[in-house]
């Protein structure tokens, strides 16, 4: 086998005129099942029977190894001359009274990490597909590594990886007291004397493994651990998961080999970047550890008699559909049953259309009609009386019933019921035998399940539904009469509001999961009719991509399954590294995932042809303009993916969102706070007036303005001493709202970004942004007119000025922490 890393081309040993072949031992021919190194120093921890369920300890005990590690590497240079140490040295400066282990040893304490060791290690396959080729070829092979264990644990290591492993040779640091850096090369050259013949060394770390044996004349081959990217996007993860998965039973450094995998499959690909990637690093690890939990989950439901069948829902469930048919033998349908289908198959039940309208804020005739399928008199005259023709949605659900009339709406149904049962029997295998049916999805409600559970009840079935989802909103998530729904990241790995904050983002994962075809819209012999697929070529094609990545992480999951590397073996790990992947991707995503999906569009569907943006970055300018951070992340759908449209704005507004996201964002920072007044001039068609408006400090040290205006003053401009505020500054926007409750309502009121067109300066030099402004200088704004009742101008301005704005106590008595009353002040009770 050759091995391809840093886009080199392949080599095989057989081929290559060397005598000798070294390779490096850590992160090279052995691979560990965790993050970090550091990950050894937490699993030994846990094997001394020190307390680690008190909150802290096992965090302190890793950082004081390391410590203990850096004091014993200090005092031997201070003795020697080098850094190098045994494992024994480094536990004997280990403070173990802390930690009630006064009376073990550091030799104890050294072989519990050992112990450890073992646990961790195993071979990688790529490696040792060369070490083994090199050996056939009839090369000299062995180990030269950095390491505080001597040459026997560490041929114990290795050999407890890879059984019946040999070698020519092995080099420990600690036992010649020099390090790879040093003079350890040197050393192997005069034991091993490759004389004229050529000597290659194989090993991870650019200066110890390449520089060093490279200024000796060896041959080297930089088996990187992670390119560039891939080390920034791991970062991205480590910072996620210690946001989302703080309790985390053993901690983000104990992942059971899955970054230490990711790493090898990214190694593997020809680029690290493109859709197919994305699907082999993130999407791929994601569907398979929410496979292998709808697998035991399936277990856990075949019993005591119990015929299972199973069905992948269409359109989101086609890829974890996929990802269960790559490995798996046991009969599994796909069923192209959507909310839409589910719900009008039990709109004659007592939740009436509730399913299908419910969180809908706006709709028109025309949709209403896209998505029931029915239209009559009575609801032609309703939508007529509407003002504007709109309604929300729990309003028309109301009124549907009457509007069309209980024979009609029992037709609808039964119509429905009959088509997705005839699809469902020719879909699922197994189905009219079945005593239990699972249905696997994203999730998030199980509508389509409470749906299902209504039209089978009609229809007179009376199997058992039990929905298993990537994804719930638990609180949502019901299931009575033997029915169960259960998800694999729930509230009890994520909380409940980062959950929402996912939710709020899903629509990315959604189109990355799809089928490349429309929603299912009726049914006809019990095939689908579906819509038109509103997507373009280039996003479908990004799906597909996507998709085929996910399934080679399928793929190569197998082979380091059989080699000992199982990262989805434990429920807790597997689910907490499924919510830190998913939940970057959603929440934090890279500018190369913003150029890769920001310009995609989501499909609504539910019988329409709608699509809005994912990403937005626009609007959200815009309302970083118009309001606090805080509220900015509320703004109004679509964008569909709101983390990606303050991403695509800069990191640090992604990295707020997502903080907010977590209830981590601390208002009194990134809010705006008060910091004095100053006098706007209104001019209306006669005249012109003062207002006193304050002046509000940004957490990025902005200064912004809000100008309230009503339709009856008539304002036609406002001018703003922009010479009194800041006589040097750039001006970051200026924007206007309408509505008719807006002080109540300012988060649905679009935000319009005027124009430089009604942007008039007096005694004010602008060059784009920046401007440079006279004592008097005034910044006229022309308004349009009004259409509603009220309106707010936003004016954001940052100051080039010496210091910044500051926010004091003294000048904001509302704002100013509250005093105790004096006991002379407190009324004596009666």
């Amino acid at each position: 086998m050759s091995i391809e890393t840093d886009r080199m081309a392949p080599t095989t040993a057989d081929r290559m005129p060397l005598a000798i072949v070294s390779f490096d031992v850590f992160d090279t021919m052995l691979l560990r099942r965790c993050t970090t190194p550091s990950g050894v120093f937490e699993l030994a921890c846990r094997l001394t029977g020190c307390d680690t369920a008190r909150p802290g300890l096992v965090e302190s005990f890793t950082q004081h190894r390391s410590l203990a590690e850096a004091k014993a590497r200090k005092a031997a240079f201070k003795k020697t001359g080098n850094g190098e140490v045994s494992i024994e040295q480094i536990y004997a400066r280990f403070p173990r009274q802390l930690f009630g282990l006064g009376d073990i040893s550091p030799e104890a304490l050294a072989e519990t990490e050992f112990q450890a060791e073992l646990n961790l290690c195993v071979a990688n396959p790529d490696i040792l597909s060369f070490y083994r080729s090199a050996r056939e070829a009839g090369k000299r092979t062995g180990f030269v590594s950095d390491t505080y264990w001597n040459g026997e644990r560490l041929g114990r290591l290795l050999r407890a990886a890879i059984p019946g492993l040999a070698w020519d040779f092995l080099y420990a640091s600690c036992d010649h007291g020099s390090s790879k850096s040093e003079n350890l090369f040197r050393k192997v050259i005069a034991a091993e004397k490759p004389l004229s013949h050529r000597m290659l060394h194989v090993g991870d770390n650019p200066a110890a493994d390449i520089e060093a044996p490279r200024r000796l004349g060896i041959e080297t081959h930089h088996h990187r651990q992670a390119s560039t990217y891939f080390a920034g996007l791991l970062q991205r993860e480590g910072s996620t998961f210690a946001l989302l998965s703080p309790t985390a039973a053993h901690g983000q450094r104990l992942d059971d080999g899955l970054r230490s995998l990711r790493r090898c499959v990214a190694n593997r690909l020809a680029t690290e970047a493109d859709a197919f990637a994305l699907g082999a690093t993130i999407l791929g690890p994601v569907m398979a550890a929410f496979d292998r939990f709808v697998s035991e989950e399936i277990e856990k439901l075949s019993v005591d008699g119990r015929q299972v069948a199973v069905a992948f829902l269409a359109r989101d469930g086609f890829l974890p559909y996929r990802v269960w048919t790559a490995h798996s033998q046991q009969p599994v349908g796909y069923a192209e049953i959507n909310r839409r289908a589910a719900a009008l198959a039990a709109v004659d039940d007592s939740v009436g259309f509730t399913p299908l309208f419910a969180g809908i804020e706006q709709i028109d005739h025309a949709a209403t009609i896209e998505m029931i399928g029915a239209d009559s008199p009575g609801l032609r005259a309703f939508f007529a009386r509407q003002p504007g023709g709109i309604v929300d949605g729990e309003s028309l659900c109301l009124k549907l019933p009457t509007l069309l009339g209980k024979e009609a709406i029992g037709k609808l149904a039964r119509s429905m019921r009959t088509g997705l049962l005839e699809h469902m029997r020719q879909a699922i295998p197994g189905f009219d035998s079945a005593t239990d049916l699972v249905l696997v999805d994203l999730g998030y409600r199980g509508s389509v399940q409470n749906g299902l559970r209504q039209a089978l009840k009609a229809a007179g079935l009376r199997t058992r539904l039990h929905g298993l989802y990537l994804l719930t909103k638990d609180d949502s998530l019901e299931a009575g009469d033997g029915d169960t729904a259960r998800g694999f990241i729930d509230d009890l790995v994520v909380s409940p509001q980062t959950k929402l904050t996912m939710l709020s983002n899903i629509a990315v994962l959604e189109q990355l999961c799809s089928a490349a075809v429309g929603s299912v819209r009726s049914y006809r012999n019990g095939e689908p009719i579906r819509e038109p697929d509103v997507r373009d070529a280039g996003q479908i094609e990004l799906s597909r991509q996507a998709q085929a990545g996910a399934l080679h992480f399928v793929q190569q999951l197998g082979a380091f399954k059989a080699g000992g590397l199982d990262p989805f073996a434990n429920a807790g790990t597997r689910a907490a590294w499924a919510a830190t992947l998913l939940a970057r991707l959603l929440l934090m995503p890279t500018d190369d995932e913003l150029m890769l999906l920001g310009s995609t569009r989501h499909d609504i569907n539910l019988g329409t042809k709608a699509v809005v943006p994912l990403a937005d970055p626009t609007k959200a300018a815009d309302w970083m303009v118009a309001w606090t951070f805080s509220e900015a992340v509320g703004m109004p759908v679509p964008p569909m993916w709101p983390a990606g449209s303050f991403s695509a704005i800069s990191p640090a507004d992604g990295f707020s969102y997502v903080l907010k996201g977590c209830g981590l964002l601390s208002r009194e920072i990134h809010d705006d706070i008060p910091c004095g007044q100053v006098e706007v001039t209104l001019v209306d068609k006669t005249a012109a007036s003062l207002a006193k408006i304050t002046c509000r400090r940004t957490g990025n040290n902005d200064l912004r303005l809000h100008i309230p205006l009503s339709v009856q003053q008539g304002i036609e401009a406002v001018a703003i001493p922009l010479g009194q505020i800041a006589p040097r500054g750039l001006l970051r926007g200026v924007t206007l709202q309408q509505h008719d409750k807006l002080l109540l309502q300012h988060k649905e009121a679009d935000v319009e970004r005027l124009g430089a067109e009604r942007l008039h300066a007096v005694d004010i030099r602008f060059d784009g942004e920046l401007f440079v402004a006279e004592a008097d200088g005034k910044l006229v704004i022309m308004l349009p007119p009004l259409e509603a009742k009220y309106g707010i101008v936003s004016v954001l301005l940052s100051p080039l000025t010496e210091g910044r704005p500051m926010s004091l106590a003294m000048d904001n008595a509302d704002h100013a922490p509250v005093a105790l009353p004096s006991l002379d002040e407190v009324s004596s009770p009666v």
